[in-house]
């Protein structure tokens, strides 16, 4: 039996396929960011998943995950996998990898990762280029789940949100100041915490105050992580993660802006990644 895994900071999907790369089934744990959760809470985690009851007969385990970018931080993830999957080869890498798997079809394009996070990079087939760092959700992730419910919580305890919006946001979200303190600065997993709030740019995206900040940010992000490609202009870009699937018209829109060339966009990648290791075997 073999696992394919692609985690973001949120969610981690799981497809657990046969010897052939047959998928059997499927399923569903938190995410598992090595720069967010501990090995203890990793544990805790699969031990509760259903994991639990197919382990022993799983042979190898091929986890992409957010935050996975170096020895140090794969080693979070992979010692506990090596516990709890002790009869599997298991391989971490990174979320980027996944993503540039998944999308390619056999010409060199920029792939981004529009999720709880964001990312980028260029893939040519062989190589991952990243031009512009990922700096995390404090001081990054542009474009991302994170960074639109920071400006979705500063723009209403600012008191700039219409107010046919601010009942919208009462009524679905936490607006209590304390508490969202409280998630922000002593939560581990505050990223996914501000993420919770994207939905309500889905929700209100037709308003003329948030399609504002929708176009502004998706250009900033290309701005910051696009264009630092050389010969950007001649490279399909394509497109990764929930944000990415639920603001592709607006994806569309500012690609056009900014005269580039869209290629897919898909909210998750556990398909294509399981024919890329079906066609490997």
């Amino acid at each position: 039996m073999i696992l394919i895994a692609d985690s973001g900071s949120t969610k981690c999907s799981w497809a657990i396929c046969d010897q052939n790369g047959n998928q059997l089934d499927e399923e569903s744990t938190i995410g598992f960011n090595p720069n967010f959760i501990s090995q203890k809470k990793i544990l805790e985690e699969l031990r509760k998943s259903s994991l639990l009851f197919i382990k022993n007969n799983v042979k190898q385990v091929f986890f992409y995950g957010a935050g996975c970018s170096s020895i140090q931080k794969n080693q979070i993830i992979q010692e506990p996998f090596d516990i709890f999957f002790a009869n599997a080869d298991v391989q971490v890498g990174h979320d980027l990898e996944a993503a540039c798997f998944a999308m390619y079809n056999g010409e060199a394009n920029i792939t981004c990762i529009l999720g709880t996070g964001s990312n980028s990079c260029l893939y040519d087939g062989k190589n991952i280029y990243e031009n512009s760092p990922s700096l995390g959700f404090i001081v990054g992730d542009e474009a991302s789940g994170n960074y639109f419910g920071k400006k979705i919580i500063s723009l209403y305890f600012n008191k700039l949100l219409p107010k046919k919006l601010i009942k919208i946001f009462e009524e679905n979200y936490e607006y209590d100041i304390n508490i969202i303190n409280q998630k922000i600065y002593n939560n581990s997993r505050a990223n996914v915490f501000l993420a919770q709030y994207f939905p309500f740019i889905i929700q209100t995206k037709e308003n003329k105050t948030i399609k504002k900040i929708i176009d502004k940010t998706l250009d900033e992000f290309i701005n910051l992580h696009i264009k630092c490609f050389e010969n950007h202009q001649n490279l399909t870009i394509n497109f990764i993660g929930s944000v990415s699937y639920f603001l592709s018209n607006e994806i569309k829109e500012a690609a056009k802006r900014h005269n580039l060339k869209v290629g897919k966009i898909v909210q998750n990648p556990i398909k294509s990644l399981i024919n890329f290791h079906a066609k490997k075997k």
